[in-house]
């Protein structure tokens, strides 16, 4: 590569982290709507803020779970083949991920896995909480 030659390089690694911060934020919105029913009024009421309207998120908990799902699947994918292409290739010019791309899609899958398994977590969260 000529030096004073932009790559594009930059605008890849601006991309790749969207991706995981669109699959976080999708993770997010997916616990939050699974959460919205039961556990997430009680414990915002037991810091002092009311919750009347957060029951309206419930409907949209699995196709919010789906959407992140696909989010971080995808996130995955991208940042897994970026990682490979310069293994295969000694002359690779492509930078690797960034570590910063691996921490939020590990923290995308974990808020989807909670966010997938919130049927079974809520019944002892809430028993643990004092609710009913």
């Amino acid at each position: 590569m000529r030096p004073g030659v932009d790559d594009g390089s930059a605008i890849r690694t601006s991309a790749d982290r969207g991706v995981a911060a669109l699959g976080t934020m999708a993770s997010l919105a997916a616990l939050f709507s699974a959460a919205a029913c039961c556990i997430l009024p009680l414990g915002l009421a037991a810091i002092g803020v009311g919750a009347a309207g957060l029951s309206s998120f419930v409907p949209f908990h699995w196709p919010l779970t789906i959407a992140a799902i696909v989010a971080v699947a995808a996130g995955w994918i991208v940042h897994l083949r970026k990682r490979q292409a310069c293994a295969r290739d000694a002359t690779c010019m492509t930078p690797p991920p960034a570590k910063s791309t691996f921490i939020l899609l590990s923290v995308a899958t974990v808020f989807v896995t909670i966010s997938a398994c919130w049927g079974f977590i809520e019944a002892p969260l809430m028993r643990m909480l004092g609710g009913a």
